[in-house]
């Protein structure tokens, strides 16, 4: 079986899989699936970092849910703090891909930050979508979109890409993704935005919110360069196997790390919704 069928394959599967969780399943069905989901993203993140004994790997990955689940249904004031934070940090993530790509290569980390960091993120990228998702009016249909302007933004770089690709938009970590990519994936973004405005009655908020989108579309490039990085630091094509012709959970997810609790950030300081 070719890579190629592998992976059409499986999104064949996964999509309408994703689809109905998203917009038609329960709050139990939805909490339960993600939660097997993210405890799958953050065993392989503590692989990314070197972590090898499989027990450790999944305390770890239970701690993580841990306390993803401890910061959702926790009292609601300490939720949006730490989603700002969280925004805040990735924008420097982003930052610092933009000016010091390559001595993220090569600076040496302690394994314990990579640990602690990655359950930071993965826990919150938890917490930003079932907040999304279960607190929200139009929480299932507002969780959708974030995930077709994600895919939208990958997709429609990954074409725009191939066809007029000429500049790297960072040689040393993903020599496949191009600045002409990005623009074009934004572009089909801004597309949808404008579409999705009409869909949620933004009227009074329409420029916002497509500001909004275009900004999370940008990041979610970013968050799959971050992974990316990690990859490349740990000498690994994919963080798993799990998913044939995809890799693993973080490889489908890396974007959605990032992009999850900045929309959300972003949605609830701009008072969109």
């Amino acid at each position: 079986m070719n890579s190629l069928f592998k992976r059409v394959l499986t999104a064949a599967v996964l999509i309408p899989l994703v689809v109905w969780l998203v917009l038609f399943s329960s709050e139990l069905a939805f909490s339960v699936v993600l939660s097997l989901v993210s405890f799958t993203a953050a065993y392989e993140w503590f692989s990314l970092c070197g972590v090898n004994n499989r027990i450790v790997k999944g305390l770890l990955a239970t701690l993580c849910l841990v306390l993803a689940l401890g910061i959702s249904y926790s009292a609601g004031a300490i939720v949006y703090p730490l989603i700002h934070a969280n925004a805040f940090i990735w924008l420097l993530i982003v930052m610092l891909i933009i000016l010091q790509a390559k001595q993220l290569l090569d600076i040496s980390i302690s394994r314990f930050i990579t640990i602690m960091f990655g359950l930071f993120i993965v826990s919150l990228m938890f917490v930003s979508l079932l907040q999304i998702r279960l607190h929200f009016e139009q929480g299932p249909a507002l969780l959708m979109y974030l995930l077709l302007l994600i895919w939208t933004a990958d997709s429609g770089a990954y074409f725009v890409g191939r066809a007029f690709g000429r500049r790297k938009l960072s040689v040393f970590i993903s020599p496949g993704k191009s600045i002409e990519g990005v623009l074009g994936g934004l572009i089909c973004c801004l597309f949808l935005a404008v579409l999705a405005s009409y869909y949620f009655s933004l009227s009074n908020a329409r420029l916002a919110f497509v500001g909004v989108s275009l900004f999370v579309a940008f990041v979610s490039v970013y968050g799959d360069l971050f992974e990316s990085l990690m990859k490349r630091r740990a000498k690994v094509k994919d963080s798993g196997n799990i998913l044939p012709g995809h890799g693993g959970a973080l490889d489908r997810l890396d974007s959605l790390i990032a992009a999850g609790p900045v929309f959300l950030s972003l949605i609830v300081l701009a008072k969109l919704f």
